[in-house]
């Protein structure tokens, strides 16, 4: 740089400026990406801090991602409108925070219940956002292209008193994700509380929640085992619902074709080792909770038969509530071509073994990826 800055005040007015240009200006080689998610959590080390690494070993150096964890910049409920804005490059977000904005990622999340292979739901949920025509179009309209997805092992119940029975969860308040899970909550008799996932730990710890719903990895990765000293390994439906990397509109356009390509060769590798790291952390933290003070129980018969009856009935409902509560009205062939792409992924990932991340890598490319057109994909 030849010209070098010599006053303070000019350095002021330097700072304002570059502030107030935004990051659409700032170069591709270098974007700023954003999860609300802690550091160590698997969604943030292995979707962000792992990908970025990922991205820069890929491009040689040339794309280098500046990653911000937990609310640095944007808070949970912001994570798609700070992409849009153009606050971060890209950006993770929790779609069940804009259900208006995102009416056909929240109605298919409804059947969150009836889905049980999180591998599964990884790559059937960006199969079906990158490819469904309907799909695009809700994530043109909210200006941002998404590019992959998650999917979380099976949620539990991590509480302040020991959760064994239906009769041990009346009244209780629980913090939910998503409306069907709210809705299981209401018709055992519990509480739902709609709080994101950064709040769960105060929430126990002050007793405005009885038992935080999330992953057991959270007893660990957010520290759950101080204030939560009883989880119950209840299967409480998978959560899949939004992107795990949306692109800000004006900086997709702007990459090459080759870029676009890295991007989506980092998304690959690092939905295979979300999946197995996500699963190995939920062994770790279970292995080392009774050493924090934890008791794990198994879920009584009858919240396994009350999660039971709920599926069969949810799955009768979930056509009603895409046309009555989120305004789909063709909400069965939508639907309808969600369970289309979780079909073709049971038989793709058959018989894979499910510790071999590269093997996992392989099928999502060759199978997803490698297939979307890095000329005009997402191009706007």
């Amino acid at each position: 740089m030849k010209t070098q800055i010599k006053t303070g005040v000019t350095a002021l007015v330097c700072s304002f400026v570059i502030g107030m240009t935004g990051i659409g200006s700032v170069a591709a080689d270098n974007l700023k990406a954003n999860i609300f998610f802690p550091a160590q959590h698997p969604l943030a080390k292995f979707g962000y801090v792992q990908w970025a690494e990922t991205v820069r070993e890929l491009s040689d150096g040339e794309l280098d991602a500046k990653v911000f964890t937990g609310t640095v910049i944007l808070p949970p409920r912001s994570g798609m409108a700070g992409v849009r804005d153009g606050i971060v490059n890209v950006g993770y977000h929790a779609a069940t925070y804009t259900p208006a904005e995102l009416p056909i990622t929240n109605a298919i999340q409804e059947m969150g219940f009836n889905y049980s292979d999180p591998l599964v739901m990884i790559a059937a949920a960006t199969d079906f956002n990158t490819n469904n025509e309907r799909a695009q179009e809700q994530w043109r309209k909210a200006g941002v292209v998404y590019t992959g997805g998650y999917s979380t092992p099976p949620y539990n119940l991590m509480c302040r008193e020991p959760v064994k029975t239906l009769a041990d969860l009346k009244g209780k308040r629980l913090r939910t994700a998503g409306a069907a899970m709210s809705r299981w909550a209401e018709e055992i008799g519990a509480v739902p509380v709609n709080i994101p996932s950064s709040e769960m730990y105060q929430g126990v710890e002050k007793g405005t929640l009885d038992c935080a719903v999330n992953v057991a990895n959270d007893l660990k990765s957010r520290s759950l085992w101080d204030v939560a000293k009883h989880t119950t390994m209840a299967p409480l439906g998978l959560y899949w619902s939004g992107p795990m990397w949306a692109f800000n509109q004006s900086y997709w356009n702007d990459l090459t074709p080759r870029k676009r390509e890295i991007f989506f060769r980092a998304n690959a590798r690092s939905m295979a080792n979300l999946y197995v790291g996500y699963a190995a952390s939920v062994k770790e933290a279970l292995d080392e909770a009774a050493s924090h003070g934890v008791t794990i129980y198994e879920p009584g018969e009858d919240i396994l038969n009350s999660i039971s009856e709920f599926a069969k009935t949810n799955l009768n409902e979930v056509y009603s509530k895409g046309r009555e509560k989120y305004g789909l009205q063709d909400s069965e062939k939508i639907l309808g071509e969600f369970d289309s792409k979780v079909k073709k992924w049971e038989k793709l990932f058959a018989t894979v073994d499910r510790q071999d991340a590269t093997e996992i890598e392989r099928i999502i490319w060759d199978n997803l990826y490698s297939r979307l057109d890095v000329k005009s994909f997402g191009v706007n």
